[in-house]
């Protein structure tokens, strides 16, 4: 058997050759049980995820393994396609679902306070939303139609409310004949920014004084027929200077006669766009920023794509072919690096295993011996945890083990000689933090 140890240095990542190339690995596939997902969010703390289901249900899951650790279900199904945010103190969340907007506890999910729409002309009813990060602000985008109009006159505005008195306390805009697609707001409470299809703008509002200071046509007017029509698909704000939005989608106004398809970044002070790795052959989904704004992954209903900013080039692309469901939302877990995403009523949990690490830190050297192996694993801990709690996974993301061990003599001892041959990740909680690693059984 070849004897061979590996100093694991790098901090939540998986273990990887110097010479191999980047991949997306599975980690679990779950269902929701419950029809399709709706929305996903971490929890405070990043150990648990919350996520709504067309069903009605809330569910909390343990990140590591997908588990469901509790779910609600109103008899009235008040929670049901909802989408929602957790409110600055992490204790509460606000939900838009249909025609309600609802301020709800985080712990027994009571709900507070609540908006409900009245009966007039006009049906109407909240799509999404996000919260101010410092102020009481809920931005939601309202969608609205003629009742018993016979007619497809879709409309929708973005208004705002104070989620702790469910008071409107202003409309951004009026009704517009188009449908607004993704809105977001920076994190220092500064920028609104909204996207819509069809005839495209990229608008975004000043929240200090509520004014519109940016409104950017994204669609060739000068297109016969409908061909200028556009389909937008995220918008975010950069985290590291709030005057960056970045936004995805097919837009028919070229940029310097670039691909239409794809993400793009824009800046409020100087109104100029461009495509991210202008000339790469991708498209353009949901935008997770990674690596300190270094790279975006975007997830499209059939692939996923790494951009590199720094180098300028498409770093990868990954056929899901339904091994992955990733096309409604992507969230980073930064705490192993990990990815959750979903489509339908499936949840899976991914990782981006490359040369040129996401967010590389360092610690005190894991040992693992031997690896390959054909029998025992040696793992030694410098973890500060009493309780060691790990799980092992195939190559496929199906859970093979689950257990805890008391970490008296800082070291792990995990018996492979009933395993098939194969490739093994293995996921532990140390120093506060989920790792995993890659471990092979050979014959």
């Amino acid at each position: 058997m070849k004897q061979l140890i590996i100093f694991i240095t790098l901090i939540m990542l998986l273990t990887v050759a110097k010479t191999k190339s980047a991949e997306i690995i599975p980690v679990w596939q779950t269902e929701s049980g419950a029809g399709d997902i709706q929305d996903i969010e971490l929890l405070p703390g990043g150990n648990e995820l919350m996520l709504t289901t067309a069903g009605g249900e809330i569910q909390i899951r343990d990140v590591l393994s997908g588990d469901t650790i509790r779910t609600y279900r109103d008899i009235s199904n008040l929670f049901m396609n909802g989408y929602f945010e957790f409110t600055p103190d992490s204790t509460r969340f606000v939900m838009a679902n249909s025609g309600l907007l609802q301020l709800v506890q985080l712990d027994n999910f009571e709900r507070i306070k609540y908006f409900a729409f009245g009966s007039d002309t006009i049906a109407k009813g909240f799509k999404s939303l996000v919260l101010d990060p410092i102020k009481p602000l809920a931005y939601v985008i309202v969608t609205g139609w003629e009742k018993n109009s016979g007619n497809n006159d879709m409309r929708s505005k973005v208004s705002v409310y104070n989620y702790e008195t469910m008071e409107l306390v202003k409309d951004l805009t009026d009704y517009e004949g188009y449908e607004f697609s993704s809105i977001a707001v920076s994190d220092d409470g500064k920028y609104l920014a909204t996207l819509n299809n069809g005839k495209a703008y990229l608008k975004v509002w000043d929240l200090a004084t509520m004014e519109l200071i940016r409104d950017v046509q994204l669609y060739d007017d000068k297109l016969p027929n409908t061909d200028w029509w556009c389909d937008s698909k995220d918008i975010q704000f950069s985290k590291i200077n709030s005057d960056v939005v970045y936004y995805s989608g097919y837009f028919t106004k070229q940029i310097d006669e670039k691909r239409q398809n794809g993400v793009f970044n824009f800046s409020i002070s100087s109104n100029l766009k461009s495509r991210i790795v202008e000339d790469g052959l991708y498209d353009g989904g949901g935008i997770v920023v990674l690596d300190n704004e270094k790279r975006i992954l975007t997830s499209t209903p059939n692939r996923i794509y790494v951009l590199n900013l720094e180098m300028n080039v498409l770093e990868y692309k990954f056929l899901l072919k339904g091994t992955i469901h990733a096309s409604e939302k992507v969230i980073h877990l930064t705490k192993d690096n990990s990815f959750i995403g979903f489509s339908n009523y499936f949840l899976d949990k991914f990782l981006y295993d490359r040369e040129s690490n996401i967010g590389t830190e360092y610690e005190e050297e894991i040992i693992i011996s031997p690896n390959p192996t054909n029998n025992f694993v040696n793992i030694e801990l410098n973890c500060i945890e009493q309780l060691i709690n790990y799980q092992i996974n195939d190559v496929n993301g199906l859970l093979v083990y689950n257990s805890s061990v008391q970490n008296h003599v800082g070291r792990l001892q995990v018996d492979f000689s009933s395993y098939p041959i194969g490739i093994y990740f293995l996921t532990l909680n140390c120093n506060n933090t989920t790792k995993t690693y890659k471990l092979v059984k050979e014959g």
